[in-house]
């Protein structure tokens, strides 16, 4: 994992927990800042640190080697990702890219010129879903939306749902991991996501749930971060012809799930069985789930 670094951030990060290392900000010229644990703080020669004086800088240069080696010396194999401005690294690293994005014929062509980057790393953590598969898959498969703000582990707990639900017993489950992150499969799986899990990679999901359902008869699809009523509309379809899908959202609170016009359609048709928030005072805490018509099922106590 992060093999694509420079030597100099690879070295201080032998000082660091990588465990505890959700994210790395990289701006050309500006201190490196490490969400360490939840908490930002700056990475130095020896470690975590809080003083910006003792940080490790990066250079514009240093930006261009990371990207030449996270797609392994060969921008044009991931130009489909760079259309949506991120690369992902062998180890399931998301890696946002922010500088000049170029268009052609009015869409996002590549992104040239990056001055920051921001890497999130992707963690393992078996049994985080626990309290979630108790309290909605226990009783069997049904459809779910994971929701938070950025951030908050959602993608770690559907990597650990879909272990859970795998192992629960006889059934197909899909994958549709568009940017690699849930799965961080290259040509295996890397990641623990259970012996009845497919997978299908950096594939828009209006195209996956369609072509996938019809190739993989899955059961049971998880897909990330739904943000577009083209994509509520296939999950609709996929749900319509009798499969579970459980997706994550970038959603604070139910209000604004009811004020969404994305979601506005899930609702309508009560796509969901359960809608699942996480809390904003740690990673991976729920704290509330709803049912289908958004009454509520559990409140976290305060």
């Amino acid at each position: 994992m992060l093999d694509f670094l420079t030597d100099e951030l690879s070295a201080a990060l032998r000082h660091v927990n990588l465990h505890r290392v959700y994210e790395l900000r990289l701006r050309a010229g500006k201190p490196v800042v490490v969400n360490y644990g939840g908490a930002y703080a700056y990475l130095g020669e020896r470690g975590i640190g809080q003083e910006s004086s003792l940080a490790l800088r990066v250079s514009y240069g240093d930006l261009e080697t990371i990207v030449y080696r996270a797609s392994e010396y060969s921008v044009y194999s991931v130009t489909e990702q760079l259309r949506q401005g991120f690369l992902t690294g062998a180890g399931g690293e998301r890696i946002g890219l922010a500088g000049i994005f170029v268009y052609e014929n009015g869409s996002v062509f590549t992104v040239k010129e990056v001055t920051s980057l921001n890497i999130r790393v992707p963690h393992e953590v078996i049994g985080c879903g626990d309290f979630i598969y108790e309290q909605c898959f226990a009783a069997g498969a049904r459809s779910a939306l994971l929701l938070s703000a950025p951030g908050r582990g959602k993608t770690t707990i559907l990597r650990d749902l879909a272990r859970s639900l795998s192992k629960s017993g006889i059934v197909n489950i899909l994958i549709n991991d568009e940017r690699n992150e849930i799965c961080a499969a290259v040509r295996d799986f890397t990641l623990d996501v259970g012996p009845f899990a497919d997978i299908v990679r950096y594939t828009y999901k209006s195209d996956a749930l369609v072509s996938a359902v019809r190739a993989m008869r899955p059961d049971i699809i998880i897909t990330d971060e739904l943000v577009s009523a083209e994509e509520i509309s296939a999950v609709a379809a996929c749900v319509r012809g009798g499969i579970r899908v459980i997706a994550s959202a970038h959603c604070k609170d139910v209000e604004s799930l009811r004020a969404s016009p994305v979601f506005g359609q899930a609702l309508h048709e009560k796509l969901f069985e359960r809608y699942i928030f996480l809390s904003f005072d740690g990673v991976g805490e729920v704290s509330s789930i709803f049912d289908g018509e958004l009454r509520p099922l559990y409140e976290r106590p305060c």
